[in-house]
This record gives C-alpha cells, structure tokens and sequence, in this order.
C-alpha cells in the first residue's frame, strides 16, 4: 500500500512538474472527494447501511431461534441422560452435536450472505458514484479526481466531496433502492 501510495505520489509529482513547461496545453485541476462521508451522510448509503442492517437482523433472529432450540434440546438430554441406556444416550449425544455443527454452519452461511449481500450494494453504490464523478470531472474539466484516503495530505481546497454528495442523493439512479 506505502509503495502504490509512493507511486502515485510521484505520478502527481511528474504531472505537476512536466505541466508546468509547454507539455501541457490546460492547467491541472486536481479534486478529491472523501468516500467514507458520502456513504455516511448519503441518503443511498444510509439505505444501503439499513438494508444490510435488516438483513443481519432477520437471519440474527432465525439464529437465535435455533440457539434457544439447542438450549432446550441440551437440557432436555442432561435430564434425561441417566435414565437413558447407553445406545439412546450416545444417539442423543449424536444428535446434539450434528444440531450444533448444523447451527455453526448456517451461523457462517448467513454471515456470509450479509457480507455478500453488503459488498454487492457498496459496488452498486460506488459504480453510481463514480458515473457521477466522471461526468463533475469532464463538465468542470478536471485532470484527476481522487479518493481522500489515497492521499496523505490533501488541502480542503479541492474537495469537492460536498457537489458530489448533493448530485449523488438528486440523481435518479436507483441501484441501492429498495425496489432493486
């Protein structure tokens, strides 16, 4: 990461110096934009943030049913354990431990839905932002438009953050909506 940041650190160098000279015909315009506020102030990326969030919850509730089902099951066995013979006793032990297998399985299973499910929205998300900034970089020609956190310092100057959260939440794109 310290390397590709060093890197592009020298591209930015590079384009600065050579611009300066007859290399360029425009002048630079650098702009940065800082992703982490438009997914937090956005009204898609809070859409975004609930869908996940409901999402987590109703397999967290499916989960918890099925963890109270294995509760009951183990004190169900441990009252009966002694008056079990032995083969009824290690079927039971059988049975319990195929239930909690099965119950981290689906635990995992759906923890990777919502992950799944959470990285498909963001990448919705980031295709709309992107269209949204290309088309604020070509109207208001600018030469490069950057991540804030792909910078290790950048001046509030050329934020532009702001433009592309207000066309972002007005714009009639619907990838993160409900209705998708």
């Amino acid at each position: 990461m310290r390397r590709w940041l060093l890197g592009f650190g020298f591209v930015v160098f590079l384009v600065g110096t050579f611009c300066g000279n007859a290399w360029c015909t425009q002048p630079v315009k650098i702009g940065y934009i800082d992703l982490q506020k438009i997914i937090e102030q956005s009204t898609k990326g809070k859409e975004l943030r609930e869908r996940v969030q409901q999402l987590r919850m109703e397999k967290e509730k499916i989960l918890s049913a099925k963890q109270e089902e294995l509760v009951r099951m183990r004190q169900d066995f441990q009252q009966k354990a002694m008056t079990l013979s032995d083969k009824a006793r290690l079927d039971k032990e059988q049975e319990l431990r195929q239930k909690e297998l099965e119950f981290q399985n689906l635990s995992e299973s759906f923890r990777q839905e919502v992950l799944m499910e959470g990285k498909k929205l963001q990448m919705l998300m980031f295709k709309e932002l992107a269209e949204i900034v290309q088309k604020i970089g070509q109207q208001e020609g600018y030469t490069m438009i950057i991540d804030k956190d792909a910078t290790l310092y950048v001046s509030d100057s050329i934020d532009i953050t702001d433009k592309v959260l207000k066309q972002y939440d007005s714009s009639g794109t619907t990838g993160t909506r409900k209705g998708k």
